[in-house]
């Protein structure tokens, strides 16, 4: 019994250990389980956020794809509506920033550049145009200086001479910066203006000169009648000297000359009316050259007569155009010489329907070509002047009476030189307002017209 006594305070103290160990460890417990279950609480908190915050995002997903949705709509429309209206136009836009790329470029550019449908927006101006084109010189003049002229007429010509007439209109695009960044050109076909502007100022000239050559060319016969007197009365009193008689006939064979300046001048000066009627062209052309041909039956001249597509039929006087087409033939010949080549090249100028600007008529162009030297830029200017003539032989009156009769037809002649080197006479006459209907060999030829150099 003593034994169990001693150890009761032992027991005694060992569970009040045991007890005061147990109560620590519940106190640690209960403050870590505290501390986790803070943690817990907040991680909740924060998670509850970050879904919040993802279910707004999706709900206002929906609202930003339909704006997102009805801004590329609106995009697209005006992309829509600004190419409509370049397309709508008659009058040819073309568009190019700094580096010379296309940026815009409408169906009545392609047509009056003759540019391939399709092939010139993003392009760069030399690879649709051609190195060294008007268009890649203005943009850098406009670049380097900061301007140009706002308006230019310039005439194109394909590889077969056929000419058109555009104004040209040039507007800087400038950046935020002040800095040119581009450039736009505006294209009008202007051939009825022009050829309607050339035809007033041929008239105004004839009558011009008819106002003051009436009364000069009748004194001048007067005194060409007085010389023949007193040349036929030398000659009748020379009593057999040779010398005083061929000196008496050279005074008579020159008035005879000069005789004749004076009625081509007269008629030239006269105004002629017209006996108009229905030409068909190709046989009227064939007409003209087959003369010449048989002229030269050693075939030291070569003739021929080129048709490009479908000619329009003339209404006109047949033996006045016969004459000048003539005239024009004879001078071909004259300029080759004894050895050579006179063509003659004929193709349609088509209408352009619609818009501000159109081209309502079809024009007949007729090249006169030959293989001589050409004709100097000096005498271009000149040559269809009155009495202006390079041949000892000519009275100067040949080209003048030609515009004359082209005028009278409502049309205009131009002269320049073959890519050969050659002279060459373009007559553009306007056609018949209806269908044509001569197909010429050469209506086989490609539909895509070439590039002109501009």
């Amino acid at each position: 019994m003593n034994d169990p006594a001693r150890m009761l305070p032992l027991l005694l103290i060992g569970g009040g250990g045991a007890l005061f160990v147990a109560m620590i460890g519940v106190f640690r417990f209960v403050k870590v389980w505290r501390r986790r279950r803070a943690a817990r609480g907040e991680a909740e908190m924060m998670l509850s956020a970050v879904d919040g915050v993802i279910r707004g995002i999706r709900e206002n997903e929906s609202d930003l794809r339909d704006l997102y949705s009805r801004a590329e709509r609106r995009a697209s429309f005006l992309d829509r509506y600004h190419h409509s209206i370049l397309e709508s136009m008659a009058t040819g836009v073309l568009a190019c920033n700094r580096m010379g790329e296309i940026t815009a470029l409408n169906r009545a550019a392609e047509m009056i550049l003759r540019i391939e449908r399709g092939r010139g927006r993003g392009s760069r101006l030399g690879a649709v145009l051609g190195k060294g084109n008007l268009f890649e010189t203005i943009l850098e003049k406009l670049i380097r200086t900061g301007s140009v002229e706002e308006r230019i007429e310039l005439k194109l010509k394909d590889s077969t001479g056929e000419p058109t007439w555009i104004e040209l209109r040039i507007s800087p695009v400038k950046g935020s910066n002040g800095q040119v960044a581009g450039a736009t050109f505006l294209l009008d076909d202007i051939t009825d203006r022009k050829m309607m502007r050339r035809r007033i100022e041929l008239k105004d000239r004839l009558a011009a000169m008819g106002e003051v050559s009436a009364g000069i060319t009748h004194e001048f016969r007067n005194a060409l009648h007085a010389l023949n007197g007193f040349a036929k009365l030398i000659a009748r009193r020379a009593n057999g000297n040779s010398r005083i008689e061929s000196l008496a006939e050279e005074i008579l064979r020159e008035n005879r000359h000069l005789e004749r300046m004076l009625n081509d001048l007269l008629g030239f000066l006269k105004p002629e009316g017209l006996r108009t009627g229905r030409i068909e062209v190709e046989p009227f052309l064939e007409s003209l050259i087959t003369p010449f041909r048989e002229s030269s039956p050693d075939r030291s001249i070569r003739f021929g007569l080129s048709i490009r597509g479908r000619l329009p039929t003339l209404k006109g006087d047949r033996a006045m155009l016969a004459r000048a087409l003539r005239n024009l033939v004879e001078n071909a010949v004259n300029a080759v010489g004894k050895e050579g080549e006179v063509t003659v090249r004929v193709s349609a100028i088509r209408p352009r329907r619609g818009g501000a600007t159109p081209r309502t008529r079809t024009y007949l162009v007729i090249a006169v070509e030959d293989s001589g030297p050409g004709i100097a830029p000096e005498a271009r200017g000149k040559i269809f002047q009155p009495f202006y003539t390079t041949r000892s032989e000519g009275t100067g009156l040949g080209l003048p009476m030609v515009q004359k009769a082209v005028a009278a037809h409502g049309g205009c002649i131009e002269v320049d030189n073959t890519p050969a080197g050659g002279g060459r006479f373009t007559v553009i006459l306007p056609a018949m307002e209806e269908e044509p209907t001569v197909r010429g060999e050469g209506s086989d030829a490609a539909s895509t017209e070439p590039v002109p150099h501009l």
